[in-house]
């Protein structure tokens, strides 16, 4: 992630943060229902990263999808100003720093663990609350499968990587006895 999407989030969330009572939150929502849009109707992104349209026009543009997704007048003026700038491919770094800077404000951790084969409703709330104690956080979970692991779970936590699959025990066995 660019120091520079890092920078845009942070003058939000701080913004926004200041008032209190949820704004914050709603900020990221609101991001996040913008980069939707975007993603969505690709001749709307086309409007707005293209020099030949007037910057006044994009502006109006921006302000008319600001209306209907009721967006916060600080929120609206960031994304203008990632247009002005030349800016708006990084709005999805800018929404993925936020969410990490509200993340951290709210005690959450977010986490994606990966199995060898589907865990039952059980095991996942099971797996999610000893992941929450252990890290002190309350922990959202994204459970992905994948049969190449063969066994076991690997677990990525921000930048770590806890690798408890039978593919890495195997390959931990195999380099000892090469070792041998």
């Amino acid at each position: 992630m660019a120091i520079v999407s890092i920078r845009y989030a942070r003058a939000l969330f701080e913004t926004l943060s200041a008032d209190g009572g949820g704004q914050a939150d709603r900020g990221l929502a609101e991001l996040q229902g913008f980069a939707g849009v975007l993603a969505r109707e690709p001749a709307a992104r086309q409007i707005l990263l293209n020099p030949a349209i007037p910057a006044d026009k994009r502006e109006s543009f921006i302000g008319k999808i600001a209306a209907v997704l009721e967006l916060d007048m600080r929120v609206r003026r960031l994304i203008g100003l990632l247009c002005d700038r030349r800016r708006l491919d990084i709005l999805g770094e800018v929404v993925e720093a936020y969410q990490q800077m509200l993340d951290e404000k709210n005690g959450v951790a977010r986490a994606t663990v990966t199995s060898a084969t589907a865990l039952t409703e059980s095991e996942a709330r099971e797996f999610t609350e000893r992941l929450g104690k252990s890290l002190g956080k309350r922990v959202i979970v994204e459970i992905e499968r994948d049969p190449a692991l063969l066994g076991g779970v690997v677990v990525r936590i921000g930048g770590k990587v806890y690798d408890g699959s039978l593919r890495q025990r195997l390959a931990g066995f195999r380099a000892r006895l090469a070792a041998s």
